[in-house]
């Protein structure tokens, strides 16, 4: 019996112990499944933009899906517009992005760019530009990297040289997919538009014009789809990819129903021909068109679109709670300065040698003739 006491008893210390272990370790803590993208700038102060849609000023962090891809913009009154494209890593982690900016040069360039076919999605050094035929502006001297996307061809990629103060024209030829390419396409388009666009959660293009956004060269097989835009509910779907087809999906976009605390901003997309143009809200300087503004408080505003060597572009705008308002602007061209004309010039004849001869005989018989009267 007191074997068997003494048994019992163990057992009963083990288990307290085994018990005291496992208090003593720390809890884990549960995963969020959110990475975060943090933005500095130099200067500071700057607008920084994820997505092409949410602007905030930095220094800013955002959080987003874990193991993604992003395009992370600044702009600043001032700099050249940079745009980097950032990997966020595992859940919880954050990513520091600095972003040194570069004063704007006195003059600067702009692309007049068509494809053969038209309608190709543009990314200019990594930023998305909507679809050609296009003229971009307010581009730094020097080379660019430049990439064409449009359904049953393969991408186009080169570098463009820019010249100061000059239009470069562009019109590449796209070469259709090969047979055995095996490659099939992705259509998105979005109602209303200024959306952004994810492909297994990583981010594609901004539906920031009536025409399609493309993503092309993908194999086939099973992509989610996802679509946000601010003051609405995102839009998911599964496209299914066939070689040598091209897949749609049409977002049309459903209000954040109101709650307690109902939505009462909206967004505006802003566009111009040219693109590139400086945008200030409200007098407020927010980045370069195009651009989808998010978080605009509903009501009229004042928009200006200002570029070298175009006129300055304005308009107000009605920004109505939980929609979003497409606005476009086209620029002018600043008149050339007219030359200053100078009034015709009198030219006078030379003296001749024998009106100077002339003079001096006339003034000799004068003096003569008057020694004689004296």
């Amino acid at each position: 019996m007191f074997q068997n006491f003494m048994n019992n008893r163990s057992w009963f210390l083990i288990v307290i112990f085994v018990i005291g272990i496992a208090a003593s370790v720390p809890p884990v803590a549960a995963a969020d499944d959110i990475s975060y993208i943090q933005v500095s700038s130099n200067p500071s102060g700057a607008v920084a933009c994820f997505d092409h849609w949410n602007c905030r000023d930095t220094p800013i962090t955002f959080a987003t899906d874990p193991n993604s891809y992003h395009s992370i913009s600044v702009y600043k009154d001032g700099y050249q517009m940079s745009t980097q494209t950032v990997y966020a890593n595992n859940t919880g982690v954050t990513i520091s992005v600095m972003i040194n900016l570069i004063a704007n040069p006195s003059q600067t360039g702009s692309l007049n760019l068509d494809s053969s076919p038209s309608g190709a999605v543009i990314w200019l050094d990594e930023r998305y530009y909507g679809t050609t035929p296009q003229v971009i502006g307010g581009l730094s001297d020097g080379s660019h990297t430049l990439t064409l996307r449009d359904a049953g061809y393969y991408d186009y990629t080169a570098q463009v040289t820019i010249i100061a103060g000059k239009t470069t024209t562009l019109s590449p030829g796209m070469s259709p997919y090969t047979p055995s390419s095996g490659f099939g396409d992705l259509r998105i388009q979005s109602t209303p538009v200024g959306a952004a666009v994810y492909v297994n959660n990583n981010y594609a293009g901004t539906t920031i014009s009536s025409t399609a956004l493309y993503v092309t060269q993908l194999k086939p097989g099973s992509y989610p789809v996802r679509v946000t835009l601010a003051g609405y509910q995102i839009y998911s779907q599964t496209a299914a990819i066939t070689a040598g087809k091209v897949s749609t999906v049409q977002a049309n976009m459903v209000p954040v129903s109101p709650g307690p605390t109902p939505y009462t901003n909206g967004q505006i997309t802003v566009r111009s021909n040219p693109s590139g143009a400086n945008i200030y809200l409200d007098n407020a300087y927010r980045g370069l068109t195009p651009l989808t503004l998010v978080d605009i408080p509903q009501g009229s505003h004042a928009i200006i679109l200002k570029l070298n060597g175009y006129q300055d572009w304005q308009s107000s705008v009605n920004v109505l709670a939980g929609s979003s308002t497409d606005v476009s602007g086209t620029l002018a061209s600043s008149p050339q300065p007219t030359p200053t004309t100078l009034p015709p010039q009198t030219t006078q004849a030379p003296i001749s040698l024998v009106s100077v001869l002339s003079a001096i005989g006339i003034c000799s018989a004068a003096a003569i003739l008057y020694r004689k009267t004296r």
